[in-house]
């Protein structure tokens, strides 16, 4: 565990690094409280992720998961009660503000449905030339067609988002249709480090493949959030994404 939050650790070193130079430079400002509470559910998370089958023993019920289903379990359920503790203690707070809402953009679905269909195919021709033969059983196409998506987004582009620009204010760019600040396109690197970084048995691992490739699926999934309003769209994609991408 401690290895765990050696990797984390240094990859918000790097986002935050990033933001001290852009501060330096005058693209963004900071405040405190929302970069410690952000801080806070980033690490929470991680805790969850790794640690929740001691909360949430779903492997003695089910011993023969071969996924971490209690962990995903574990952090959806922190994102429910972070979700509710920004009800409760945070001003004039909704929760379509950090994208759980059903209705999307004015003239979003369209483009939406686009880019998630073309992000499908991305997926099949990475799958094609870096993948090994499949080998998936019906749990791992459960697994992938459910949790990642309603692990992952709500938490990474609905709840740390909205509270990461609050922490990390700047102007917003219009990419193609979708309004998108400094702290969404370093949320987008963070995505990208947490996969292709880590800290392990006293040995650092770096996979400059899985950093390009998680952080430009990150990017997607943002713009997706961004362009819609929502997260239907972005959980849908990466549902699609990693179910397709384990059946090739």
């Amino acid at each position: 565990m401690e290895d765990l939050f050696i990797g984390l650790f240094a990859n918000v070193g790097v986002i935050l690094l990033l933001v001290l130079i852009l501060r330096a430079i005058k693209k963004v400002d900071l405040n405190l409280m929302w970069s410690l509470i952000s801080l806070g559910i980033l690490v929470c998370y991680f805790f969850a992720l790794f640690k929740g089958g001691k909360v949430i023993p779903l492997d003695m019920l089910f011993p023969d998961m071969s996924w971490n289903w209690s962990g995903k379990v574990a952090a959806i359920i922190l994102w429910l009660v972070v979700l509710l503790a920004l009800v409760k203690f945070k001003a004039n707070f909704r929760i379509a503000d950090a994208g759980f809402t059903f209705r999307q953009n004015e003239s979003s679905i369209k483009p939406a449905f686009t880019v998630m269909c073309l992000f499908i195919i991305l997926q099949i021709v990475v799958s094609l030339f870096w993948s090994g033969e499949p080998n998936y059983d019906l749990e791992t196409l459960l697994y992938q067609a459910t949790m990642p998506g309603f692990d992952e987004e709500p938490m990474f582009r609905g709840i740390l988002l909205f509270c990461i620009s609050l922490a990390i204010i700047s102007e917003r760019y219009n990419l193609g249709g979708a309004s998108i600040n400094t702290a969404g396109l370093l949320l987008v690197v963070l995505f990208g480090l947490v996969h292709g970084v880590m800290f392990n048995g006293g040995e650092w691992h770096f996979s400059f493949h899985a950093i390009l490739l998680t952080g430009g699926y990150g990017f997607i999934l943002l713009w997706l959030r961004e362009r819609t309003g929502s997260l239907v769209f972005p959980i849908l994609a990466h549902n699609s994404v990693n179910f397709v991408g384990q059946l090739i």
